[in-house]
């Protein structure tokens, strides 16, 4: 099938040049059906240009080389495969582009296992390899939705892409639409109507965004038409979302009959990211009035609520909320307040708040001191950045070693499989410090486990290295198996 290389809307995945060792990447499967042949799945492998290394070309030209595998198999056996080296294209400005593959895959029914890795052929022992479950399901009886493709653009038939009713489709991987992105466009399919209804049989086809547990479409993000019974009805539309508010969503679609009763429904989840405008200097921008921000009254609560955002804002934010702990303008700090709130959910911004402050109270429950509250200490804002751990290695009293923890999440943010080192080098307080982490961005040191052993055992060598006693075994297994 086909195969491109091409930049993706994947600004919210932005890292640090070279700040990642291994090359990061998303998967996505979408289930389609050719009818009297059977079930094809449509993969899109996204790799993200900032964690491959870029190298000059004999052209003179810098971009990254990959090599991808993608492995299907069944009860051990591969039954199919796709083996390609990629060439990125050419790097034109700071941001590194991003690469995509895509490819199709015909299985019959049943339970598979999809098998990617990618390695930068430009890059010492830089493979990353990701399996996961692929359930192929055989198409029911009755009328049914195939997957919804989201997609990014569009391209004449046999170019890249995914082929769908005589064109290509560039997938839109993921399901975040930063401020950035204007539009959200679908594909779908739907089989089996000409069965249920008879052939040439008029019924209503449509779809629209819902906020997310409710099933009420938001504001006009909602078009409908009649079509005629076939044994498959393709479905391509799309919403300019530059009024979307932030929040989470659900993408649903509908079949309905004359009578308008539901016959097919399938879902997708989008989140949107599209923040109020304002200038740090200039908070009279945001409109006020009737918000849950203005039903605060007492200054020292309202710093201390913004106060306690720093765990989950960014660089900007931190500067406003630094400056109305320093300030505590009612004002200023109920339009940060709500518009912070807003940005993140805009359909329940107070919702989002009381959730929030619920894990505040418990964060501050566990790890607070006499001297810090628990959102202020180093455990207490990784729990609120990433939320609870899946996992933690407790290790209070090991002989010779500094009081430790090792924290283990499935996923962290956009990340898969990474760990969290705290210890306690004081001996004595509740407030144990981050020594290290496998997420971009936050605290890193390889030598983490000769700090923690650095109670007893002077470190004379600044070069990572084992630490060669029992405990020391115990810590590196603690790191490489959480339990």
């Amino acid at each position: 099938m086909s195969r491109s290389i091409l930049p993706l809307a994947l600004m919210s995945l932005a890292l640090p040049i070279g700040a990642q060792s291994l090359p990061e990447f998303l998967v996505e499967v979408r289930r389609f059906e050719v009818p009297e042949q059977g079930p094809f799945v449509d993969l899109s492998v996204a790799v993200l240009g900032a964690s491959v290394h870029h190298e000059d070309s004999a052209a003179g030209l810098s971009q990254a080389r990959l090599e991808l595998v993608a492995l299907v198999e069944k009860a051990g056996a591969i039954v199919d495969h796709r083996k390609v080296e990629l060439t990125g294209p050419p790097r034109t400005t700071e941001v590194p582009p991003d690469l995509l593959y895509t490819t199709a895959f015909a299985l019959p029914a049943g339970e598979y296992t999809l098998e990617i890795q990618v390695r930068d052929l430009q890059g010492a022992d830089s493979a990353r390899t990701e399996r996961r479950p692929l359930l192929v399901p055989a198409l029911p009886d009755g009328p049914t939705f195939s997957d919804v493709l989201l997609v990014s653009g569009t391209g004449e038939a046999g170019s890249s892409g995914h082929a769908h009713a005589g064109r290509t489709f560039i997938p839109f991987v993921g399901a975040y639409y930063p401020s950035s992105v204007e539009r959200m466009d679908l594909y779908a399919e739907l089989y089996g109507m000409d069965v249920r209804l008879g052939g040439d049989s008029l019924y209503l086809l449509s779809y629209q965004i819902e906020g997310q547990g409710t099933g009420t479409p938001i504001g006009a993000f909602r078009a409908a038409a009649r079509v005629k019974a076939r044994p498959v009805e393709p479905l391509l539309g799309g919403f300019d979302i530059r009024s979307l508010p932030s929040g989470n969503y659900v993408l649903a679609l509908e079949a309905r009959d004359r009578s308008g009763q539901l016959l097919a429904r399938t879902e997708r989840f989008l989140q949107r990211n599209n923040p109020i405008s304002y200038r740090m200097d200039d908070l009279s921008t945001v409109a006020m009035g009737g918000t849950f921000a203005d039903r605060i009254t007492e200054p020292d609560s309202l710093a201390e609520f913004i106060h306690c955002l720093r765990p989950i804002a960014d660089d900007l934010e931190r500067k406003m909320i630094d400056d109305r702990w320093k300030d505590r303008e009612m004002d200023l700090m109920r339009r940060f307040f709500y518009s912070f709130w807003f940005n993140r959910n805009g359909l329940d911004p107070e919702g989002a708040w009381k959730a929030y402050r619920a894990e505040v109270l418990r964060v501050n429950r566990m790890y607070g001191s006499r001297i810090k509250r628990g959102y202020e200490t180093d455990r207490g804002y990784v729990h609120l950045k990433y939320g609870a751990p899946n996992t933690i290695v407790d290790r209070p009293s090991d002989m010779g070693v500094y009081p430790y923890q090792i924290w283990h999440y499935y996923r962290a943010g956009r990340y898969t499989d990474r760990r969290f080192v705290f210890y306690l080098p004081d001996m004595v307080t509740n407030d144990y410090e981050l020594l290290h982490s496998e997420v971009p961005g936050e605290i890193q040191n390889p030598r983490w486990n000769q700090v923690l052993h650095a109670r007893d055992t002077p470190m004379n060598n600044v070069q990572p290295g084992s630490v060669n006693s029992l405990s020391g075994e115990r810590s590196d297994e603690f790191f490489m198996n959480p339990r």
